[in-house]
């Protein structure tokens, strides 16, 4: 995505990284399934690793050419866990503009927009005791 057209009419940028007003959601139903399958995959890295099979995991779990093959571990974990997030997270956004809350529907290109109560209003969570 490059720009979200909020309800107010402003223009909300995603080009870049490290957007202050950009976040993700992740549904708890695949934060499990996101986890197992992360720790499966550091797993069998680090037996490839002992095995001395490192090239051929790298082959079997990334496109090469063109994934670089001389990449230290933490980047291709980086990289695994990236790839398994793209596939199962949301995009939030918060207009700078007005404040209202944009929600990517599933993978959609799509957004559903939700209006703050009050900038002075704050909600409290209250944990079950």
């Amino acid at each position: 995505m490059s720009k979200l057209s909020c309800l107010c009419g402003h223009l909300i940028a995603d080009v870049t990284d490290n957007i202050p007003y950009k976040g993700y959601m992740l549904p708890d139903t695949l934060l499990d399934k996101i986890s197992t399958s992360l720790t499966a995959s550091i797993d069998s890295l680090i037996h490839a690793i002992k095995e001395d099979k490192r090239l051929e995991w790298i082959k079997n779990h990334f496109s090469v050419p063109p994934y670089p093959t001389d990449l230290n571990d933490s980047s291709m974990i980086h990289d695994l866990f990236s790839s398994m997030l793209i596939d199962s997270k949301q995009d939030i956004f918060e207009c700078e503009n007005c404040g209202r809350i944009a929600i990517q529907i599933g993978q959609s290109n799509r957004f559903h927009f939700f209006s703050p109560d009050s900038k002075h209003t704050k909600g409290v969570l209250n944990p079950k005791k």
